[in-house]
């Protein structure tokens, strides 16, 4: 066991961030106080679903790996989507209309949900990073890539890029905004879990420092410091070294937590009004999501989409 867990690059540390940066994503929607850790708090999310991805596809045999991850985040999505269309049927004046947009095809009726599709999309470059970098000359031109990819995507985040013919970048449609902030950071944790495995890792802390120094000299902007911040996270709790189980616990209840913390936020708002403190309704809908999920967890057929 342990001989496998040092391949797959394991570490109990990795699974608490995972909870953690859940909690921050929740603080960051909430609009509590330094909300903007949600910047943070979502590269990590992002960062680890690709670093985990990495691990789960070379310990598989490789065959059919994107289909099955696929249909594992389909499910949940539509089950979801299913959901947040009832409730916002029920709570808003203006009801969701899947077909008014055809943008709304890659989110469905709450913003939030637009990271199952993002990842149900790009798991299918999974492979081809592990096969790709095999040998460290690939890994330097991995993390090159990594910064001539990464920039002009940050830079349509930003809102600083020329306008092309494909798109207007001053009114970007939701979700390419999340997806033009999230690309590179789940890409950056892909080429990390490589260059962890072959013990060959600051070409792509340096192509992170690259992107975030090249970013912020363009647009002075919390968010474009991410790449940088998530990578030092990392190397941070990959330095914590954590025996018990007790991570991998809380991680299992991060996925569902993401998924219902719009559904609770709306339940501490309708309990405590609008003018309720940010910081605890935040803390309010965190624990909330939590509480159900453990309990949904619970119930057959339901459990499989959390």
């Amino acid at each position: 066991m342990a001989a496998s867990e040092v391949k797959a690059g394991y570490r109990r540390s990795v699974d608490l961030a995972r909870f953690v940066a859940a909690f921050g994503i929740v603080w960051d929607h909430a609009r509590a106080p330094y909300a903007d850790v949600g910047y943070t708090a979502l590269a990590l999310f992002l960062v680890l679903t690709s670093y985990l991805a990495i691990g789960s596809f070379e310990r598989s045999d490789g065959k059919r790996f994107w289909l099955s991850r696929a249909q594992r985040i389909a499910l949940p999505w539509l089950f979801w989507c299913a959901f947040y269309w009832v409730v916002y049927q029920v709570v808003s004046d203006e009801p969701f209309h899947l077909l008014t947009d055809p943008w709304t095809l890659l989110i469905g009726p709450s913003i939030h949900l637009w990271f199952l599709p993002f990842v149900m999309v790009f798991l299918v470059t999974i492979p081809w990073v592990s096969r790709f970098i095999d040998r460290p000359a690939r890994m330097y031109v991995a993390a090159v890539l990594l910064v001539l990819v990464s920039v002009p995507l940050g830079l349509l985040h930003a809102k600083l890029a020329p306008a092309a013919w494909f798109i207007n970048p001053y009114t970007f449609p939701q979700p390419l905004p999340q997806w033009f902030f999230s690309l590179p950071l789940f890409w950056f944790g892909a080429v990390l879990a490589v260059a962890k495995r072959m013990q060959l890792v600051w070409p792509v802390i340096a192509a992170a420092a690259v992107v975030s120094a090249v970013l912020y000299s363009q647009a002075p902007d919390f968010a474009s410091l991410q790449m940088l911040l998530a990578a030092v996270i990392f190397e941070l709790i990959w330095r914590v070294n954590i025996k018990a189980s007790w991570p991998t616990w809380l991680a299992g209840y991060a996925f569902g937590i993401y998924l219902l913390h719009p559904a609770t936020m709306l339940v501490a708002f309708k309990l405590f009004s609008e003018t309720v403190d940010r910081s605890f309704a935040a803390l309010f809908a965190f624990g909330l999501a939590w509480l159900l999920t453990a309990a949904l967890q619970r119930v057959p057929g339901v459990n499989r989409f959390l």
